[in-house]
Protein backbone atom coordinates (compact mmCIF):
# COMPACT_ATOMS: atom_id res chain seq x y z
CA UNK A 1 0.00 0.00 0.00
CA UNK A 2 1.07 3.38 -0.81
CA UNK A 3 3.11 5.09 2.00
CA UNK A 4 0.48 7.80 2.09
CA UNK A 5 -2.43 5.92 1.83
CA UNK A 6 -2.68 3.93 5.20
CA UNK A 7 -5.03 6.35 6.65
CA UNK A 8 -6.06 4.36 10.18
CA UNK A 9 -10.01 4.64 10.90
CA UNK A 10 -10.56 6.84 13.75
CA UNK A 11 -7.57 9.26 12.89
CA UNK A 12 -9.44 12.60 13.85
CA UNK A 13 -10.55 10.73 17.23
CA UNK A 14 -6.96 10.18 18.24
CA UNK A 15 -5.90 13.83 17.24
CA UNK A 16 -8.52 14.99 18.79
CA UNK A 17 -7.68 13.10 22.02
CA UNK A 18 -3.90 13.95 22.34
CA UNK A 19 -5.44 17.52 23.05
CA UNK A 20 -8.10 16.68 25.29
CA UNK A 21 -5.60 15.30 27.53
CA UNK A 22 -3.52 18.53 28.16
CA UNK A 23 -4.08 19.34 31.91
CA UNK A 24 -2.71 22.44 33.56
CA UNK A 25 -0.08 21.91 36.69
CA UNK A 26 1.91 23.93 38.65
CA UNK A 27 5.01 21.99 38.91
CA UNK A 28 8.17 23.32 36.50
CA UNK A 29 9.54 21.92 34.02
CA UNK A 30 12.50 19.20 33.83
CA UNK A 31 14.87 17.65 31.60
CA UNK A 32 13.74 13.50 31.67
CA UNK A 33 16.66 11.46 32.87
CA UNK A 34 17.02 9.65 29.61
CA UNK A 35 18.28 12.78 27.92
CA UNK A 36 21.15 12.29 25.71
CA UNK A 37 23.44 15.23 25.24
CA UNK A 38 25.42 14.38 21.53
CA UNK A 39 28.25 16.56 20.31
CA UNK A 40 28.79 18.11 17.19
CA UNK A 41 32.40 16.04 18.09
CA UNK A 42 30.63 12.78 18.47
CA UNK A 43 29.31 13.20 14.73
CA UNK A 44 30.34 10.99 12.26
CA UNK A 45 32.67 12.79 9.38
CA UNK A 46 29.50 12.39 7.24
CA UNK A 47 27.10 13.71 9.14
CA UNK A 48 29.07 17.00 10.11
CA UNK A 49 29.16 17.48 6.59
CA UNK A 50 25.63 16.93 5.70
CA UNK A 51 25.42 19.53 8.33
CA UNK A 52 27.63 21.45 7.12
CA UNK A 53 26.33 21.90 3.80
CA UNK A 54 23.04 22.73 5.41
CA UNK A 55 24.10 26.09 7.28
CA UNK A 56 26.35 26.81 4.40
CA UNK A 57 23.42 26.92 1.67
CA UNK A 58 21.29 28.50 4.41
CA UNK A 59 24.16 31.24 5.06
CA UNK A 60 24.18 31.60 1.03
CA UNK A 61 20.79 33.28 1.26
CA UNK A 62 22.05 36.21 3.35
CA UNK A 63 25.04 36.26 1.31
CA UNK A 64 23.53 36.55 -2.02
CA UNK A 65 20.35 38.40 -1.32
CA UNK A 66 22.57 41.41 0.10
CA UNK A 67 21.63 44.73 -1.43
CA UNK A 68 24.32 46.62 -2.14
CA UNK A 69 22.75 50.14 -1.79
CA UNK A 70 20.77 49.62 1.13
CA UNK A 71 22.47 46.38 3.24
CA UNK A 72 19.07 44.90 3.33
CA UNK A 73 18.17 41.11 2.30
CA UNK A 74 15.80 40.20 0.02
CA UNK A 75 15.10 36.96 -2.29
CA UNK A 76 14.18 37.48 -5.76
CA UNK A 77 11.33 35.02 -6.00
CA UNK A 78 9.61 37.16 -3.35
CA UNK A 79 10.28 40.60 -5.41
CA UNK A 80 11.19 43.76 -3.51
CA UNK A 81 9.66 42.80 0.13
CA UNK A 82 12.00 41.79 3.21
CA UNK A 83 11.47 41.95 6.75
CA UNK A 84 13.40 43.93 9.23
CA UNK A 85 13.85 40.21 11.09
CA UNK A 86 15.80 38.77 8.10
CA UNK A 87 18.19 41.51 8.69
CA UNK A 88 18.97 40.69 12.34
CA UNK A 89 19.23 36.90 11.46
CA UNK A 90 21.16 37.98 8.48
CA UNK A 91 23.91 40.01 10.43
CA UNK A 92 24.41 36.80 12.77
CA UNK A 93 24.78 34.95 9.86
CA UNK A 94 27.41 36.81 8.33
CA UNK A 95 29.35 36.48 11.80
CA UNK A 96 28.85 32.55 11.34
CA UNK A 97 30.37 32.98 7.95
CA UNK A 98 33.61 34.26 9.35
CA UNK A 99 34.09 31.65 11.51
CA UNK A 100 33.44 28.94 8.96
CA UNK A 101 35.68 30.68 6.81
CA UNK A 102 33.08 31.23 4.11
CA UNK A 103 33.82 34.63 3.83
CA UNK A 104 36.43 37.05 5.62
CA UNK A 105 35.82 39.26 8.45
CA UNK A 106 36.69 42.66 6.12
CA UNK A 107 34.10 41.99 3.56
CA UNK A 108 31.42 41.58 6.89
CA UNK A 109 32.59 44.88 8.05
CA UNK A 110 31.69 46.30 5.26
CA UNK A 111 28.45 44.75 4.17
CA UNK A 112 27.58 45.08 8.77
CA UNK A 113 28.59 48.82 8.13
CA UNK A 114 26.30 49.38 4.64
CA UNK A 115 23.39 47.74 6.75
CA UNK A 116 23.65 49.60 10.33
CA UNK A 117 23.88 52.86 7.95
CA UNK A 118 20.56 51.93 6.65
CA UNK A 119 18.66 51.33 10.56
CA UNK A 120 20.43 54.51 11.45
CA UNK A 121 18.96 58.27 10.77
CA UNK A 122 21.81 60.57 10.79
CA UNK A 123 19.84 63.22 13.08
CA UNK A 124 21.61 66.11 11.23
CA UNK A 125 20.94 64.99 7.82
CA UNK A 126 17.15 65.48 6.99
CA UNK A 127 17.61 63.38 3.59
CA UNK A 128 19.61 60.28 5.34
CA UNK A 129 18.65 57.29 4.00
CA UNK A 130 16.60 55.29 6.90
CA UNK A 131 14.29 52.36 6.84
CA UNK A 132 11.33 53.41 8.07
CA UNK A 133 10.08 53.38 11.18
CA UNK A 134 8.50 55.20 14.18
CA UNK A 135 10.17 55.32 18.09
CA UNK A 136 13.10 53.56 16.76
CA UNK A 137 11.46 50.83 15.70
CA UNK A 138 10.86 49.68 12.23
CA UNK A 139 8.35 47.90 9.87
CA UNK A 140 7.50 44.53 9.78
CA UNK A 141 8.35 44.03 6.07
CA UNK A 142 9.94 46.76 3.88
CA UNK A 143 10.87 47.22 -0.11
CA UNK A 144 14.73 45.95 0.16
CA UNK A 145 15.23 49.25 -2.08
CA UNK A 146 13.40 52.31 -0.39
CA UNK A 147 13.46 50.86 3.36
CA UNK A 148 9.94 51.36 2.84
CA UNK A 149 6.65 50.26 4.53
CA UNK A 150 5.47 47.16 2.40
CA UNK A 151 1.58 47.02 1.71
CA UNK A 152 -0.29 47.52 5.13
CA UNK A 153 2.13 46.05 7.66
CA UNK A 154 2.29 47.14 11.25
CA UNK A 155 5.55 49.06 13.02
CA UNK A 156 6.49 45.19 14.72
CA UNK A 157 8.17 44.70 18.04
CA UNK A 158 9.17 41.10 18.06
CA UNK A 159 10.27 41.87 14.74
CA UNK A 160 12.48 44.98 15.57
CA UNK A 161 13.78 42.86 18.59
CA UNK A 162 15.23 40.09 16.27
CA UNK A 163 16.68 43.04 14.41
CA UNK A 164 18.13 43.82 18.09
CA UNK A 165 19.61 40.85 18.89
CA UNK A 166 21.59 41.01 15.40
CA UNK A 167 22.59 44.45 15.69
CA UNK A 168 24.29 43.82 19.54
CA UNK A 169 25.72 40.80 18.27
CA UNK A 170 27.91 42.69 15.85
CA UNK A 171 28.36 45.21 18.11
CA UNK A 172 30.20 42.63 19.86
CA UNK A 173 31.88 40.94 17.14
CA UNK A 174 33.24 44.33 15.82
CA UNK A 175 34.15 45.44 19.16
CA UNK A 176 35.86 49.33 19.09
CA UNK A 177 34.67 49.91 15.39
CA UNK A 178 32.60 52.02 13.81
CA UNK A 179 30.14 49.29 13.53
CA UNK A 180 30.30 48.79 17.24
CA UNK A 181 29.56 52.56 17.57
CA UNK A 182 26.40 52.78 15.17
CA UNK A 183 25.10 49.64 16.60
CA UNK A 184 24.67 51.39 20.23
CA UNK A 185 23.18 54.45 18.96
CA UNK A 186 20.55 52.01 16.67
CA UNK A 187 19.48 50.02 20.15
CA UNK A 188 19.66 53.24 22.58
CA UNK A 189 17.51 55.39 20.45
CA UNK A 190 14.86 52.40 20.10
CA UNK A 191 12.03 53.44 23.03
CA UNK A 192 10.97 50.55 24.25
CA UNK A 193 8.71 52.11 26.60
CA UNK A 194 6.13 53.24 23.99
CA UNK A 195 5.09 49.64 23.67
CA UNK A 196 4.18 49.08 27.11
CA UNK A 197 0.47 49.74 27.77
CA UNK A 198 -1.47 50.82 30.77
CA UNK A 199 -1.53 47.24 32.19
CA UNK A 200 2.40 46.87 31.52
CA UNK A 201 2.07 44.63 29.22
CA UNK A 202 4.54 44.57 26.01
CA UNK A 203 2.34 45.31 22.83
CA UNK A 204 2.95 43.94 19.47
CA UNK A 205 3.37 47.34 17.38
CA UNK A 206 2.04 50.47 15.86
CA UNK A 207 0.07 51.11 12.61
CA UNK A 208 -0.65 54.97 11.44
CA UNK A 209 -4.19 54.60 12.06
CA UNK A 210 -4.61 52.37 15.30
CA UNK A 211 -1.95 53.44 17.59
CA UNK A 212 -0.54 50.98 19.45
CA UNK A 213 -2.12 47.25 18.66
CA UNK A 214 -2.54 43.82 20.41
CA UNK A 215 -0.49 42.75 23.87
CA UNK A 216 1.99 39.37 24.69
CA UNK A 217 2.42 38.02 27.69
CA UNK A 218 2.37 34.15 28.95
CA UNK A 219 4.62 32.46 27.35
CA UNK A 220 5.75 32.83 23.95
CA UNK A 221 8.90 34.08 21.41
CA UNK A 222 8.53 37.90 22.91
CA UNK A 223 10.15 36.87 26.12
CA UNK A 224 13.23 37.98 23.97
CA UNK A 225 11.19 41.64 23.20
CA UNK A 226 10.76 42.00 27.31
CA UNK A 227 14.60 41.11 27.40
CA UNK A 228 15.82 43.18 25.02
CA UNK A 229 13.53 46.15 26.15
CA UNK A 230 14.75 45.87 30.38
CA UNK A 231 18.43 46.04 28.88
CA UNK A 232 17.85 49.88 27.60
CA UNK A 233 19.77 52.37 29.18
CA UNK A 234 17.76 54.99 27.49
CA UNK A 235 14.24 53.90 26.80
CA UNK A 236 13.49 50.45 29.36
CA UNK A 237 10.69 49.05 30.32
CA UNK A 238 10.27 48.53 33.81
CA UNK A 239 11.63 45.09 35.30
CA UNK A 240 7.96 44.56 37.04
CA UNK A 241 6.98 43.61 32.65
CA UNK A 242 8.75 40.32 33.32
CA UNK A 243 6.52 39.76 36.03
CA UNK A 244 3.69 40.53 33.84
CA UNK A 245 4.59 38.53 31.57
CA UNK A 246 4.39 35.61 33.01
CA UNK A 247 0.40 36.19 34.59
CA UNK A 248 -2.27 34.70 32.76
CA UNK A 249 -2.56 34.17 29.40
CA UNK A 250 -0.35 30.93 29.30
CA UNK A 251 0.71 31.01 32.90
CA UNK A 252 0.13 27.76 33.57
CA UNK A 253 2.58 24.46 33.03
CA UNK A 254 0.65 21.99 30.61
CA UNK A 255 1.49 18.02 30.82
CA UNK A 256 0.24 16.62 27.63
CA UNK A 257 2.33 13.20 28.01
CA UNK A 258 3.12 11.29 31.06
CA UNK A 259 6.97 10.83 30.15
CA UNK A 260 7.14 14.48 29.13
CA UNK A 261 7.25 17.21 31.54
CA UNK A 262 5.67 20.17 31.83
CA UNK A 263 6.25 23.15 29.82
CA UNK A 264 4.65 26.80 28.86
CA UNK A 265 2.98 27.55 25.71
CA UNK A 266 1.14 30.54 24.91
CA UNK A 267 -2.76 30.64 26.25
CA UNK A 268 -1.65 27.05 27.42
CA UNK A 269 -2.58 25.38 24.41
CA UNK A 270 -1.24 22.49 23.40
CA UNK A 271 0.28 24.12 20.26
CA UNK A 272 4.19 23.78 20.88
CA UNK A 273 5.37 25.54 17.83
CA UNK A 274 9.31 25.03 17.33
CA UNK A 275 9.94 28.67 16.82
CA UNK A 276 8.72 30.42 19.95
CA UNK A 277 11.38 28.23 21.49
CA UNK A 278 14.13 28.58 18.86
CA UNK A 279 14.02 32.11 18.03
CA UNK A 280 15.14 33.79 21.13
CA UNK A 281 18.05 31.03 21.60
CA UNK A 282 19.77 31.69 18.92
CA UNK A 283 21.03 34.49 20.99
CA UNK A 284 20.02 34.35 24.17
CA UNK A 285 21.66 31.07 25.95
CA UNK A 286 19.31 29.81 28.82
CA UNK A 287 21.83 26.96 29.70
CA UNK A 288 22.27 26.71 33.32
CA UNK A 289 20.27 29.51 34.70
CA UNK A 290 16.28 29.69 35.47
CA UNK A 291 14.54 33.07 36.98
CA UNK A 292 11.70 32.49 39.69
CA UNK A 293 9.26 30.74 37.45
CA UNK A 294 11.01 28.38 35.28
CA UNK A 295 14.27 26.75 33.17
CA UNK A 296 13.93 28.26 30.25
CA UNK A 297 16.40 25.67 28.48
CA UNK A 298 14.72 23.20 30.11
CA UNK A 299 10.95 24.23 29.23
CA UNK A 300 12.03 23.93 25.46
CA UNK A 301 13.64 21.40 25.60
CA UNK A 302 9.91 19.75 27.22
CA UNK A 303 7.90 21.72 24.18
CA UNK A 304 10.07 20.47 21.43
CA UNK A 305 9.50 16.60 22.62
CA UNK A 306 6.00 17.39 22.95
CA UNK A 307 6.02 19.26 19.55
CA UNK A 308 7.80 15.54 17.98
CA UNK A 309 5.37 13.74 20.08
CA UNK A 310 1.88 15.54 18.53
CA UNK A 311 3.45 15.20 15.20
CA UNK A 312 4.57 11.68 15.39
CA UNK A 313 0.99 10.67 16.61
CA UNK A 314 -0.67 12.57 13.95
CA UNK A 315 1.58 10.56 11.44
CA UNK A 316 1.21 7.45 12.95
CA UNK A 317 -1.92 8.07 11.96
CA UNK A 318 -1.58 9.28 8.48
CA UNK A 319 1.42 6.84 7.50
CA UNK A 320 4.17 8.91 8.16
CA UNK A 321 7.32 7.51 9.50
CA UNK A 322 8.86 8.60 13.11
CA UNK A 323 11.52 10.69 11.18
CA UNK A 324 8.88 13.14 9.60
CA UNK A 325 8.18 15.59 12.19
CA UNK A 326 8.60 19.49 12.84
CA UNK A 327 5.54 22.31 13.67
CA UNK A 328 6.25 25.65 13.26
CA UNK A 329 4.52 29.19 11.56
CA UNK A 330 5.36 28.24 7.86
CA UNK A 331 4.10 28.06 4.80
CA UNK A 332 1.20 25.83 3.91
CA UNK A 333 -0.59 24.57 0.22
CA UNK A 334 -3.11 27.24 1.37
CA UNK A 335 -1.55 29.89 2.28
CA UNK A 336 0.69 30.55 5.43
CA UNK A 337 0.21 28.01 8.71
CA UNK A 338 0.26 30.18 11.96
CA UNK A 339 -0.06 29.71 15.69
CA UNK A 340 -3.72 28.30 16.68
CA UNK A 341 -3.93 27.19 13.23
CA UNK A 342 -4.72 22.81 13.63
CA UNK A 343 -1.91 20.96 12.58
CA UNK A 344 -2.50 19.22 8.85
CA UNK A 345 0.59 17.34 8.59
CA UNK A 346 2.84 20.37 7.00
CA UNK A 347 6.37 20.10 7.96
CA UNK A 348 9.01 22.41 8.42
CA UNK A 349 12.62 21.45 7.86
CA UNK A 350 13.44 24.11 9.66
CA UNK A 351 11.97 23.34 12.84
CA UNK A 352 13.99 20.19 12.93
CA UNK A 353 17.26 22.02 11.79
CA UNK A 354 16.51 24.52 14.96
CA UNK A 355 16.06 21.74 17.40
CA UNK A 356 19.57 20.47 17.26
CA UNK A 357 20.72 22.17 20.52
CA UNK A 358 17.97 20.51 22.09
CA UNK A 359 17.47 17.43 20.76
CA UNK A 360 20.30 16.73 18.82
CA UNK A 361 19.53 12.93 18.33
CA UNK A 362 16.17 13.15 17.25
CA UNK A 363 16.59 16.48 15.27
CA UNK A 364 19.52 14.75 13.30
CA UNK A 365 17.50 11.91 12.45
CA UNK A 366 14.92 13.71 11.04
CA UNK A 367 16.95 16.31 8.82
CA UNK A 368 18.61 13.31 7.33
CA UNK A 369 15.72 11.54 6.71
CA UNK A 370 14.01 14.47 4.91
CA UNK A 371 17.36 15.08 2.95
CA UNK A 372 17.72 11.51 1.70
CA UNK A 373 13.69 10.84 0.93
CA UNK A 374 12.32 13.81 -0.98
CA UNK A 375 15.71 15.87 -2.32
CA UNK A 376 14.99 17.96 -4.71
CA UNK A 377 11.76 18.11 -4.01
CA UNK A 378 12.51 19.74 -0.71
CA UNK A 379 16.22 20.71 -1.15
CA UNK A 380 17.44 23.39 -3.22
CA UNK A 381 19.81 26.55 -4.05
CA UNK A 382 19.61 27.48 -0.24
CA UNK A 383 19.16 24.41 1.36
CA UNK A 384 15.93 22.96 2.97
CA UNK A 385 12.60 24.86 1.43
CA UNK A 386 10.14 26.33 3.99
CA UNK A 387 7.39 23.41 4.38
CA UNK A 388 5.99 20.48 2.59
CA UNK A 389 3.14 18.43 2.84
CA UNK A 390 3.62 14.60 1.92
CA UNK A 391 -0.06 13.81 2.58
CA UNK A 392 -1.03 16.52 0.07
CA UNK A 393 1.62 15.98 -2.06
CA UNK A 394 2.90 19.22 -2.01
CA UNK A 395 6.31 20.81 -1.42
CA UNK A 396 6.93 24.66 -1.33
CA UNK A 397 9.61 25.70 -3.53
CA UNK A 398 10.88 29.06 -1.66
CA UNK A 399 12.34 29.78 1.51
CA UNK A 400 12.39 32.27 4.50
CA UNK A 401 14.64 34.61 5.72
CA UNK A 402 13.84 33.98 9.40
CA UNK A 403 13.80 30.49 9.45
CA UNK A 404 17.01 30.25 7.18
CA UNK A 405 18.94 32.22 9.56
CA UNK A 406 17.25 29.52 12.67
CA UNK A 407 18.92 26.93 10.52
CA UNK A 408 22.36 28.89 10.16
CA UNK A 409 22.65 30.20 14.15
CA UNK A 410 21.28 26.80 16.00
CA UNK A 411 23.32 24.87 13.53
CA UNK A 412 26.16 27.07 14.90
CA UNK A 413 25.46 27.18 18.51
CA UNK A 414 25.29 23.22 18.11
CA UNK A 415 28.50 22.94 16.60
CA UNK A 416 30.46 25.60 18.66
CA UNK A 417 27.87 27.79 20.69
CA UNK A 418 29.22 30.87 19.18
CA UNK A 419 26.42 32.62 19.37
CA UNK A 420 25.62 32.87 22.97
CA UNK A 421 29.36 33.34 23.47
CA UNK A 422 29.33 36.47 21.56
CA UNK A 423 25.65 37.69 22.30
CA UNK A 424 26.68 37.40 25.88
CA UNK A 425 28.76 39.59 26.19
CA UNK A 426 26.92 42.72 25.44
CA UNK A 427 26.13 44.76 28.50
CA UNK A 428 22.88 45.44 27.66
CA UNK A 429 22.14 41.87 27.36
CA UNK A 430 23.47 41.15 30.52
CA UNK A 431 21.17 43.73 32.33
CA UNK A 432 18.42 42.71 30.68
CA UNK A 433 18.85 39.29 32.03
CA UNK A 434 19.74 40.26 35.73
CA UNK A 435 16.34 42.50 35.59
CA UNK A 436 14.38 39.27 34.84
CA UNK A 437 16.21 37.77 37.67
CA UNK A 438 18.52 35.39 35.43
CA UNK A 439 20.68 33.18 37.81
CA UNK A 440 23.32 30.41 37.07
CA UNK A 441 21.47 26.94 38.50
Amino acid sequence: MNLFGKIIIGSLLLASLVSSCVQSTDKEPELSENTKELSWNMLSEKDQQFLDLVQKKAFDYFWNGFDENTGLIGDPAKGKRTSVATSGFGLSAYCVGIKRGWVTRDEVYRRVLVTLNSYYKDPNNSDDFCVEGIYGFFYHFINVETGQRHGKCEVSTIDTAILMAGILHVMEVFEGTEVAELASKIYLHAQWDKFINKNGVLTGGWKPKEGIIGQYKGYNEYNMVYLLGMGSPTHPIPASSWDVYFSGNGGEFIKPYKDIDAFLTPGGLMQPHAYLYQFPACWYDFKGKRDKYLNHWDNAVNALKANKRYTNNWGAAHGYPEELWGWTACAGRDGYIGFSKPYNGTLAPSAVVASLPFLPEESLRAAKYMYEVYGDKIFGKYGFVDSFNPMQDWYDDGFLGIDKGNEVLMIENFRSGLMWKDFMQNKYVATGMQKAGMENI
